[in-house]
């Protein structure tokens, strides 16, 4: 590695670990708003919430990585273009390329480290920051539930909630296509939900009842009651969402959101690359002014990133935009950009 590699990939990777600090503890802190804050609010174990926000880290990281890369390198290539280093480079017979390449190097580094991620680290840490939340959710039911809410059994049967009270929820609802079953009280443990003093109506085709029958005590096994929790398909391996989007392109149910996760998989991570040639590009192609990049000019291109990926992908979830555009959207719009600035910079 020559002098000059060595020397960019050191002071991107300064501002890099910086970047990603920041980015980390904006998505936390976001995560922590938005959903965790109201589980405190209604009871939920302090010890229980900072344990799954540890288990949401890796993908904070991984999701963040690219961000602090773009503002790593957006950064540097602007304090070296203020203080006319990038000028000097050019005067020395140096070509713009010699800059791109080990930054371009990188950004394949940081692909294949958030692919990696992405397949092994995160779906794992997902899945148990969920079962922390599933079983603190069996023992304190007023922290995860409101009156109104609606669950499922290990059957696929709805269950309706009319109250919740610190250790219980009352007027529990059981629905099926043929059947109603009404509870006044229920009780989470070890898994099931234990129904008392209740009464199950079933009905034939005619939509009549056929049989009622009173009960002073049911169980109902449970597969989840934690809250849903937004990125939830990010716990599926890449092989668990293909399948499910084979499922459900089989049975006719609508798969954008889950094509769409497939496709980000990868895109997320390319960002790196789309980032070293647009930053390498803006650089040089300022040079041809007077005017610096600055500080908020930064800022705005890097969160431009995160307004288009957001879009894109609230708009490939809804189908609103074809899957591939909307994971591969925001990375073409500045591979695109960097290379316009890169062919039309000062040579």
């Amino acid at each position: 590695m020559k002098t000059l590699d060595r020397y960019l990939l050191r002071e991107v990777g300064l501002y890099l670990l910086g970047g990603l600090a920041i980015a980390l503890l904006t998505l936390l802190v976001a995560a922590l708003y938005e959903v965790l804050a109201p589980l405190l609010q209604r009871g939920a174990d302090p010890w229980v919430i900072a344990q799954y926000l540890a288990f949401q880290v890796p993908e904070a990281l991984t999701r963040g990585l690219p961000l602090a890369y773009l503002f790593a390198l957006l950064l540097v290539l602007a304090r070296l273009a203020e203080a006319s280093e990038l000028k000097a480079l050019l005067a020395s017979g140096i070509p713009r390329s010699r800059v791109l390449w080990p930054l371009l190097a990188a950004g394949g580094a940081l692909f294949l480290l958030g692919l990696w991620a992405e397949e092994e680290l995160v779906p794992a840490s997902l899945a148990q920051g969920n079962n922390v939340l599933e079983t603190e959710a069996l023992s304190r039911p007023r922290a995860f539930l409101v009156p109104g809410s609606t669950i499922s059994d290990a059957f696929g049967r709805v269950l309706y909630v009319g109250t919740v009270a610190q250790q219980s929820i009352g007027e529990v609802r059981v629905l099926t296509p043929d059947s109603v079953m009404e509870a006044n009280q229920g009780r989470f443990r070890d898994g099931v939900l234990e129904l008392s003093s209740g009464l199950r109506v079933t009905y034939g085709r005619d939509e009549r009842p056929r049989t009622v029958i009173r009960f002073q005590r049911a169980q109902l096994p449970l597969t989840e009651l934690a809250p849903p929790i937004p990125g939830g398909l990010s716990s599926l391996s890449l092989s668990q969402l293909h399948e499910q989007i084979l499922q459900y392109r089989a049975q006719g149910i609508p798969y954008a959101a889950q094509l769409t996760a497939f496709y980000r998989r990868f895109a997320d991570p390319a960002a790196s690359l789309a980032f070293a040639l647009f930053a390498v590009g803006l650089a040089f192609y300022l040079l041809q002014g007077s005017r610096p990049l600055g500080l908020v000019g930064i800022a705005v291109l890097t969160f431009a990133y995160y307004a288009l990926w957001s879009v894109g992908r609230v708009m490939g979830e809804e189908g609103a935009l074809p899957a591939w555009l909307a994971a591969w959207g925001p990375d073409l719009f500045y591979s695109v950009a960097g290379s316009l600035l890169f062919l039309g910079g000062r040579r």
